[in-house]
């Protein structure tokens, strides 16, 4: 391919026939020398891809996996320029689903919707309470609508405006503190109607593999929302007095707003751990590659 010559101590090079100074030469090494390393570090690059996706072991779920079959999944594609459209829609599309209970996620039904317990508290403020509700029953919440979802896939971060025109909750409640300077102890049951509620949901996931197979935890849900009306009643256990517990009951409803408002973010707090819950047991239990084809 080449050869050296001397003649008259002027070393020259023959290059594919043709003869070249040494200096022309070595930048051609030079060069050749470089190429070489960039096809090296290219393959070297593709191993270490290799090596990482390698822990993956997720089969062709539209066609292999338990859950591909399932009629309330509607999924979407990471790539779709319109993603915010469709989890709207698989939101509206899974619905009805929700509303009756998923018995293979371990979701109960969502109407009636039962919680075991709350606990909420707010140090802060002219209403000061420690409270405990237990064995809650809510009629509404099948009524929810989602009116708005925005999606950034690539951080897992899903934002959506929800709204319900009437939650009815009754149950046990146990509380005591200070309301407005006035002190109060009390527990019984109570009812509760609130109407015309709007919410916005936060909710931040993580990447998770498991047996080489990808999932998404809630890692955070954050919910604030607010009323248009709402009343209360309760029946006083402790006091056994009903001239108190029917001042109490007027009281609550004369100074509700300011007591709602003072109380927002416990309950908002106490509602978004509830639901945090309630959401991984959806999302641990089902692939990322069932509900978003291209991940």
């Amino acid at each position: 391919m080449f050869e050296v010559r001397h003649k008259d101590k002027k070393v020259s090079v023959v290059f594919l026939g043709k003869s070249i100074d040494r200096m022309a030469f070595v930048r051609i090494t030079s060069i050749l020398l470089l190429s070489l390393c960039g096809v090296v570090l290219v393959s070297c690059e593709d191993q270490n891809v290799t090596e990482v996706n390698s822990g993956l072991n997720e089969p062709d779920f539209p066609t292999r996996f338990l859950f591909s079959s399932a009629e309330y999944i509607l999924p979407c594609n990471r790539k779709d320029p319109k993603i915010d459209t469709c989890f709207l829609n698989m939101l509206a599309h899974i619905h009805p689903y929700l509303v009756k209970g998923i018995p293979e996620l371990d979701v109960p039904p969502i109407e009636p919707l039962v919680i075991p317990e709350l606990k909420m508290e707010n140090g802060q403020g002219p209403v000061r309470v420690r409270a405990i509700f237990t064995n809650i029953t809510t009629i509404g919440p099948g009524n929810y609508s989602v009116n708005k979802v925005r999606v950034n896939i690539s951080s897992y971060r899903f934002d959506m405006h929800l709204s319900l025109p009437k939650i009815d909750i009754h149950g046990s409640y146990d509380i005591n503190g200070n309301v407005l300077l006035f002190p109060i102890q009390s527990h019984g049951d109570f009812w509760a109607l609130f109407g015309d509620v709007k919410a916005i949901a936060r909710i931040q996931g993580v990447e998770e593999v498991r047996n080489g197979i990808r999932y998404v935890k809630i890692s955070r849900l954050l919910i604030d929302f607010s009323l248009g009306r709402a009343r209360f009643r309760i029946n006083d256990h402790l006091n056994g007095n009903n001239v108190i517990g029917q001042a109490m009951n007027q009281f609550l409803n004369q100074n509700i707003k300011e007591i709602i408002e003072e109380m927002r973010p416990a309950a908002s707090s106490s509602i978004a751990k509830y639901f945090k819950d309630f959401l991984n047991r959806v999302f641990t239990k089902m692939p990322l590659k069932v509900w978003m084809h291209d991940a």
